[in-house]
């Protein structure tokens, strides 16, 4: 097995980019790229340089860790591959890292405002996991790196800064969600797709609709044992009253659906296929009050009020 492909093996077991030190143990990186100057300054924040060495670095733990993501898809010519914004995947990663750089260090610079610090306890795990790291990497992969002691522990001293300063700020929202805001309705389906195939004859759409209907009626007796009979899956959708519109829709359904749903009653299932642009559907209200879709609707609705809150600071940072 190539050194590549263990870091690759290695890395698909971490779940989040190094957000605690002891995580960084578990990284080796790849001898290869050009040297850098690590002392060079890459930006500025105030009267803070930023380094090159830094920028580098975390530039190369994310390119190893989007190798193991990506590269079985794009190839070897993934860096060189158009990243779906107008830039290549290489000057991608390069933009983002400058502004995970820029967000870190806001973050840093105003730890004051939510009493942030490191105890001394996660500044000495930081300082023996980079210790660690540069054990448990051959000299010619530091250089091409960039990585230092001194590189490594200010990557994770950001790691965890931003991470504390994340959880400080979202720690201010409203945490009370109403009844109302976290209501949900569940329904079962199956559904039919249209075939999209300009060469498909109207006896084709035919059969698919016939099968749909043939599926309505032996679903009235039980659907679960009719969709088991014919291979057919069936699905489930839950829902609240806002995303009965087009602007408030949270799901992945077609509104129709939604809509045509919401009219049955708790165990009803629809007299009617409901046909939408790319398929018909066969609809089965389970509940029309959820409880366990409404906690999972709350923890949503928390979700996002954190990631809104965190989003509004820094963007006040960045103002």
């Amino acid at each position: 097995m190539s050194r590549r492909r263990r870091i690759i093996m290695k890395l698909k077991k971490i779940t989040a980019l190094l957000l605690s030190a002891a995580m960084l143990a578990s990284l080796q990186v790849a001898g290869c790229g050009n040297s850098v100057n690590a002392k060079a300054v890459a930006a500025t924040l105030d009267d803070k340089e930023i380094s090159i060495g830094l920028a580098n670095f975390i530039a190369q733990v994310q390119a190893v860790q989007m190798d193991a993501t990506f590269l079985s898809y794009y190839g070897e010519n993934m860096w060189s591959s158009d990243s779906g914004s107008g830039t290549t995947m290489e000057q991608s990663v390069k933009d983002s890292v400058m502004e995970r750089i820029q967000e870190y260090y806001l973050m840093d610079a105003h730890t004051a405002d939510y009493k942030v610090e490191l105890t001394d306890q996660e500044k000495s795990e930081i300082t023996a996991a980079a210790a660690k790291f540069l054990e448990e990497n051959s000299a010619d992969a530091q250089k091409a790196m960039g990585a230092t002691q001194e590189t490594v522990e200010e990557m994770l001293r950001l790691y965890k800064v931003q991470s504390k300063m994340r959880a400080a700020i979202e720690e201010q929202i409203d945490t009370n969600v109403t009844a109302e805001e976290c209501a949900q309705k569940t329904f079962s389906y199956v559904r039919f797709n249209k075939s999209d195939n300009t060469e498909t004859t109207t006896d084709d759409a035919k059969d698919e609709k016939a099968d749909a209907e043939d599926f309505l009626k032996a679903a009235a007796d039980d659907m679960e044992k009719a969709a088991e009979a014919e291979e057919y899956t069936i699905q489930t959708c839950s829902y609240g009253t806002g995303d009965l519109t087009e602007e408030e829709n949270t799901t992945s359904m077609e509104l129709d659906v939604l809509k045509a749903a919401d009219k049955l009653k708790e165990k009803e299932l629809a007299d009617s296929l409901v046909e939408t642009d790319n398929g018909y559907y066969v609809v089965r209200m389970d509940s029309t009050d959820d409880k366990a879709a409404a906690e999972t609707k709350k923890e949503s609705i928390l979700t996002q009020r954190r990631n809104d809150q965190y989003d509004e600071v820094l963007q006040g940072y960045k103002d």
